[in-house]
C-alpha cells in the first residue's frame, strides 16, 4: 500500500496458495488438491477475507474455526483473498500474514508505506562536447514530489563538482543546483552520480567529452639573433585562440601536469633518500660522542698526572 490516507479503507486482491512451487508464480502445480488456512491477523488495522466471502461470513468463520478456511485448490488453478487496510496515521505499517496447508506454512509480508520524500532528479546529466581545462556549467531544478520533508546529499565523480552538495527540501518545494564539468584531458568521462534521501539512493549517469580547443602558436620555433655581452635581443610571439571560450594559460617547463607530478614525485623521493641518510650522519655522531667525553677525560687525567710528577722532580733538585 503506497500514498494511503488516514481513517481510509483499502482493499487489494491477491492470489495465495498452499504450495511451495506455488508462491513464485501463484498456481497449484502439485498433482493433488490443497486446502489453504489463514491465519487471522491480530492487528486490527487489517483483514483477510476469501474473494467470493462477505465480511459478516468471514466473522462467523473465524469465530467458529479460529482461521480463514479457503476451499481446496485444484492441480493448476488459483484461488484469490481479499487483504483489507484501515489505517490511522500516515505512518509505515507492517504485518507477516501465517498461510497454513496441509503440509506446509509460509509468510506473505504485508507492507503500507507512509509519509515519503519523492525528489524529481533528471534521469542523465550530458555536458555534451567541452574544452579541455574550462569550466561548463549545467543548472538542474529538484523537486520534491513527495508528502515529507527531506534532507539530500548529491555526491559526485572525479571532475564533476556542484555549488551545493546537500540541502533541505520540504514538500513540493523546488531548487536549483548548478553543476560544473571540468576536465583535466581529453577523454570521456562517464561514470554515476548519487543522490541520497531519506535512506534512499539514486543513482544517475552522468556524462561529459573533453576535448582540445584549437589554440596555436604563431611561431613554431623562436631563434634568436646574437647579442653582445650586457645587452639583449628579442623576438614577438603570439598565442592565436580560434575556440568560441576564452582559454587561460601559463608558462611551464612541462607539457602535461602528468609528466610535471612525475617529476615533483622523483624530486621528493631524492630528498626523503638525502634526508635519511643525514639523519643517520647525525644518530652515529651522537652515538660516539659518549666515548669521546671519556676519552678526553682520560687524557686530562693523564696530563695532570705528568704535571704532579715534573713538580716533584723539581722540588728534589
Amino acid at each position: 500500500f503506497f500514498f494511503f490516507k488516514q481513517k481510509t479503507a483499502y482493499e487489494i486482491s491477491a492470489c495465495l496458495v498452499g504450495s511451495e512451487m506455488c508462491i513464485r508464480d501463484r498456481r497449484n502445480k502439485d498433482k493433488v488438491a490443497r486446502r489453504i488456512h489463514i491465519i487471522p491477523p491480530d492487528s486490527r488495522l487489517f483483514q483477510v477475507i476469501p474473494a467470493n466471502m462477505s465480511v459478516s461470513e468471514n466473522k462467523r468463520d473465524k469465530a467458529s474455526k479460529g482461521s480463514i478456511s479457503g476451499s481446496k485448490v485444484a492441480p493448476g488453478m488459483e484461488i484469490q483473498f481479499l487483504v483489507k487496510f484501515s489505517p490511522e496515521a500516515k505512518i509505515d505499517y507492517s504485518y507477516d500474514l501465517v498461510v497454513v496447508t496441509e503440509r506446509e506454512k509460509f509468510i506473505v509480508p504485508i507492507v503500507a508505506v507512509g509519509k515519503r520524500a519523492m525528489i524529481d532528479f533528471p534521469d542523465m546529466l550530458d555536458f555534451g562536447n567541452c574544452p579541455v581545462k574550462y569550466s561548463t556549467e549545467k543548472p538542474v531544478i529538484i523537486r520534491n514530489l513527495g508528502e515529507k520533508t527531506t534532507k539530500w546529499f548529491l555526491k559526485l565523480p572525479s571532475g564533476f563538482n556542484v555549488d551545493r552538495s546537500e540541502g533541505m527540501l520540504e514538500s513540493n518545494a523546488t531548487e536549483q543546483i548548478i553543476i560544473k564539468f571540468y576536465p583535466t584531458e581529453q577523454k570521456t568521462y562517464q561514470s554515476e552520480a548519487i543522490l541520497s534521501y531519506d535512506n534512499l539512493e539514486a543513482y544517475i549517469p552522468i556524462e561529459g567529452k573533453a576535448f582540445n580547443g584549437h589554440v596555436q602558436l604563431s611561431k613554431g620555433y623562436i631563434q634568436l639573433e646574437e647579442a653582445y655581452i650586457g645587452l639583449q635581443t628579442q623576438q614577438t610571439l603570439q598565442i592565436v585562440n580560434k575556440s568560441n571560450v576564452k582559454v587561460e594559460f601559463q608558462w611551464r617547463a612541462f607539457a602535461t601536469e602528468k609528466e610535471e607530478t612525475e617529476k615533483k614525485n622523483r624530486l621528493r623521493y631524492q630528498l626523503d633518500q638525502e634526508e635519511a641518510e643525514e639523519r643517520m650522519i647525525l644518530r652515529e655522531m651522537v652515538a660516539h660522542e659518549p666515548y669521546k667525553e671519556e676519552r678526553d677525560i682520560d687524557d686530562d687525567e693523564n696530563d695532570s698526572d705528568e704535571e704532579e710528577k715534573k713538580k716533584k722532580k723539581k722540588k728534589k733538585k
